[in-house]
């Protein structure tokens, strides 16, 4: 099994958030900028995921809580289900740091 790590192409840009990089990365500075930090790092965060026009400035304050230095994350999705609950952890995925 390979460790290469595969990325896909961005396939909201321009919808759910601008398709520019420059203006992307301007957008989360200026919403994290704005967020408080807590008295110390969070252990887990819930966050809005609805694209960033939509939630971007509430996503901050979760996101603010994040210790820099952690470099995993996973995302979890939740689907329920009539009689159970299904919870997928989604694999180790590649972040770009800029």
């Amino acid at each position: 099994m390979s460790n290469r790590m595969v990325c896909r192409e961005a396939s909201h840009a321009g919808s759910w958030y601008t398709a520019s990089g420059s203006q992307l990365n301007a957008q989360l500075e200026g919403w994290l900028s704005q967020a408080q930090s807590t008295a110390g790092p969070a252990r887990a965060i819930i966050a809005p995921h609805a694209g960033y026009t939509y939630c971007g400035a509430c996503a901050a304050h979760a996101y603010k809580q994040v210790d820099p230095s952690i470099t995993i994350f996973y995302l979890m999705m939740l689907i329920l289900m009539r009689l159970c609950v299904i919870i997928f952890v989604t694999p180790q995925f590649k972040t770009q740091r800029l």
